[in-house]
């Protein structure tokens, strides 16, 4: 039941040898990414592999039958294109693998947004509550930002992976703006009425 709901998909921090193994033993399905410098047992790099869907052996894994792909980034901010590589334990269109990629980007983005820009991995999460409370904040501003990001976008074309800090600061000053310039009026007021003071003292 659980290998006909389940396909594992996994970025190439967890290409270990003992986790490919335990995936094929349970026979779950995956698409797991790889580093462009991963060997075959023939001594060859993947970046080195000039066609889809071939089969291939991986050095340590001998006998798993695998099968390579790669997938082209949108460009980044310097107007460069990057190529990432997948494999999978069972023969499917380059299409699906794409599409499979993609997925695990999108949660994965969610996760890294939530660590580096919403401070998840610096939060006291030593209550059940305590986590709960700060996972709903967080997923409610990745929500505000991921929208503002599609206000941004009116062709619905991704040029590049979304600046989530850049986001954030922005939709900062959208909602809730008015509430930084009230308090430099009342911080203007104050100094005004300070310095009326001196000068009334002076004379």
């Amino acid at each position: 039941m659980l290998t006909a709901q389940f396909h594992v998909l996994a970025d190439s921090g967890f290409s270990s040898i003992a986790l490919l193994n335990g995936l094929s033993a349970l026979g779950l399905t995956f698409s797991v990414g790889m580093k462009r410098s991963r060997q075959t047992v023939e001594g060859q790099a993947l970046y080195e592999i000039t066609s889809q869907q071939r089969r291939v052996r991986l050095q340590g894994l001998p006998d798993l039958d695998l099968w390579v792909y790669w997938i082209w980034l949108p460009a980044n901010q310097k107007g460069e294109r990057i190529q990432r590589f997948v494999i999978t334990n069972r023969q499917r269109h380059p299409q699906t693998v794409r599409t499979f990629g993609r997925r695990r980007w999108k949660i994965e983005a969610l996760f890294k947004t939530l660590k580096s820009r919403f401070a998840l991995g610096k939060f006291a999460q030593k209550t059940k509550q305590g986590v709960c409370r700060f996972l709903c904040l967080s997923f409610a501003c990745f929500l505000l930002c991921h929208l503002e990001y599609l206000n941004q976008d009116e062709s619905g074309t991704e040029e590049s992976v979304p600046d989530g800090g850049e986001l954030a600061e922005r939709l900062k000053w959208t909602l809730v703006g008015w509430v930084r310039l009230v308090e430099i009026e009342l911080e203007r007021a104050a100094i005004l009425a300070v310095l009326d003071e001196q000068r009334r003292d002076a004379t």
